[in-house]
């Protein structure tokens, strides 16, 4: 299946970006450990109609902070947005919308029993 990889290679990826972040960035940026989302916003774009692949951008909010945000690919290429009708937390409404909105960490982390990270020491 593409878009795969061993987990083992994924928490060395993990360890050498947070232990590199620092260096690659002007201290007045600052770049995530983590970003939560909650599941409900992915089953809503990919139910979006010929939504096949999920494409991810890199955005930058006010305080300067890095942002993950997603948006639907259709089977051309073309990019997908949600739709605002139909999605049951948004009422009456035809804006469509991306998925950005999440739970950074700092300063809100998962356990540390959680952290890839740390499962790989």
């Amino acid at each position: 299946m593409k878009n795969l990889m061993p987990l083992s290679d994924g928490k060395l990826m993990v360890k050498t970006y947070l232990e590199n972040k620092s260096k690659v960035l002007p201290t007045d940026l600052t770049l995530p450990n983590t970003e939560t989302y909650d599941s409900d916003a992915f089953v809503a774009l990919l139910n979006q109609p010929d939504c096949v692949k999920i494409r991810l951008y890199y955005g930058m909010n006010e305080k300067l902070e890095i942002c993950a945000i997603f948006v639907g690919v259709d089977s051309n290429g073309n990019e997908i947005t949600i739709k605002g009708q139909g999605i049951s937390s948004i009422v009456n409404t035809d804006d469509e919308y991306v998925i950005e909105v999440s739970t950074k960490c700092p300063p809100i982390c998962p356990p540390e029993n959680d952290q890839i990270i740390k499962k790989l020491l």
